[in-house]
């Protein structure tokens, strides 16, 4: 059963916006089976719950009931069946004295930047913690459930409504039905209801990302979405915030919202190794194409490509490009060493293959280091994200780009290029998509939004495709594909 546990109505609190009867219906309309109306130092009586009822038109089954939010010694405090209206300021101890029954719950104790510690999350006085609320920032809720997870207390959620659209987002889940308040009361004080939300954690190689999905949808049909990042390697580590450093830079220089953007970075910690930014709603680019019809299927192929080349406008020099060159040039003896050490069939033809694009790399820093712009450097469809801000809107269509880990000062065709290598062999099994969103639809639409475009740039692009296949080729002989069928075709394409 889901409640929304604590709100504010204009009738009986000045800071609020919004009127009782529009917010318990928006409570209603959100899918949650009852609100607990919690003003400021007002306990709302009886007959005035029963004539809202009326006024919004909402029945029986639908629970309808009054607590109140009263200013204590530790902050604010949520009080739950207290018998009259708590009018002055309290502490903490006096307001357990009064009312010994009363399920009390600490609110937002995390807003503001506080930390509570240990002492005082496990405050015997206190039933229940407010981990989640939408007057903390994300940063603080994360906090809140770090602190949840480490000391296990009873822990509930709140939107603390004071507008209309604010109402039920963010609500607390009871594993059993409530129908009174001093049901509500006894299964906070044995610790049956929790923070309505999703935790899901993916590990990968140095690193773990947790997604945390908090609460119901907004007004713009998303959910509140965080992503941890755990990293567990220090090199990794200094790649990750560099990336992160990135993500923030764009943010804040036209990528932050709109048709093109990145995640926002909420929180670094260096001691933690801990990032957290943004989610993002929507799907890769690659999931989307193998399900969406060819139409809108170019359409979103083609946003790829214009997402990269704003990007490239920006002009960003952030980088090493000696380091970038030297890193470059140490790949090409790897290539060479994947294939030798396997006595791959294909080594005779790979090698001339790979001196060639090392040898037009070597003419390209000589003459256009000057020209390199900072490159995303794993361009592809899997990081690539499409979305829509409103679900029925098509108009807040939004393509966002995540991992910036290996970002490099190269030539912009080099994005390109390696995008395209990555498109041929992430849609391997799926020829059909490659037939409508082919390389020149790419190409054509990057050049038309990019601000300059060297003479050679197509042939720039089909160098750096070579330099990416040969990438995917040693990594298909390291996990064991050295003689597939895919690194056949693979080869195939970088000799043709």
């Amino acid at each position: 059963m889901l409640l929304e546990m604590h709100c504010h109505t204009s009738k009986y609190s000045r800071c609020s916006q919004v009127g009782a009867a529009s917010l318990v219906r928006q409570v209603k309309k959100k899918e949650l089976q009852g609100v607990i109306i919690t003003e400021h130092h007002y306990l709302w009586e009886e007959d005035e719950i029963k004539a809202l009822r009326v006024e919004a038109e909402l029945d029986e089954n639908f629970l309808i009931i009054a607590g109140q939010e009263v200013e204590t010694d530790i902050g604010h405090v949520l009080v739950f069946g207290a018998n009259r209206t708590i009018e002055e300021e309290i502490n903490l101890k006096d307001l357990r004295a009064f009312f010994p029954d009363a399920g009390l719950v600490w609110a937002h104790p995390f807003r503001n930047g506080n930390i509570p510690d240990e002492s005082k999350l496990l405050n015997p006085i206190l039933d229940a913690i407010e981990i989640f609320s939408m007057n903390q920032t994300p940063k603080e809720n994360y906090l809140g459930l770090k602190a949840w997870h480490k000391y296990k207390f009873t822990a509930s959620s709140g939107s603390d409504a004071h507008t209309e659209g604010m109402a039920g987002a963010y609500p607390t889940q009871f594993d059993h039905p409530v129908v009174t308040m001093q049901d509500i009361v006894t299964e906070i004080k044995k610790s049956r209801c929790r923070p309505f939300f999703k935790e899901i954690p993916k590990s990968g190689t140095n690193i773990i990302v947790t997604e945390i999905t908090i609460g119901t949808k907004g007004d713009d049909e998303a959910r509140n979405r965080i992503i941890l990042k755990n990293i567990t390697d220090d090199k990794k580590w200094l790649a990750a915030k560099s990336s992160s450093d990135i993500n923030a830079f764009l943010c804040k220089n036209g990528f932050g919202e709109g048709e093109y953007r990145v995640p926002d970075i909420i929180y670094v910690n260096d001691k933690e190794k801990l990032i957290i930014e943004t989610g993002q709603r929507g799907k890769n680019l690659f999931d989307l194409l193998t399900h969406v019809d060819k139409t809108i299927g170019l359409n979103y192929f083609r946003l790829a490509a214009q997402w990269l080349a704003r990007f490239h406008n920006k002009n960003i020099k952030h980088g090493d490009i000696e380091g970038a060159i030297k890193k470059e040039r140490k790949r090409f003896d790897s290539y060479h060493k994947s294939f030798t050490k396997t006595k791959s069939p294909y080594l005779k033809q790979i090698d001339p293959v790979i001196n060639f694009v090392r040898d037009k790399e070597e003419e390209i820093y000589a003459k256009l280091r000057g020209s390199f712009v900072l490159n995303h450097g794993d361009y592809h469809p899997k990081n690539i994200i499409i979305g829509q801000d409103r679900q029925q809107d098509i108009t807040t269509l939004f393509v966002s780009v995540i991992d910036f880990g290996n970002a490099i000062l190269f030539p912009r065709s080099f994005d390109v290029g390696y995008f395209l290598s990555q498109f041929e062999s992430q849609f391997y099994a799926y020829p059909e998509i490659s037939k409508y969103c082919i390389e020149s639809a790419f190409i054509d639409t990057y050049i038309k939004e990019s601000d300059v475009i060297p003479p050679d740039f197509r042939t720039q692009v089909s160098l750096f495709k070579i330099r990416a296949n040969l990438s995917i080729a040693a990594y298909l002989i390291k996990v064991g594909k050295g003689q597939s069928p895919e690194m056949k075709a693979l080869i195939s394409r970088c000799i043709s």
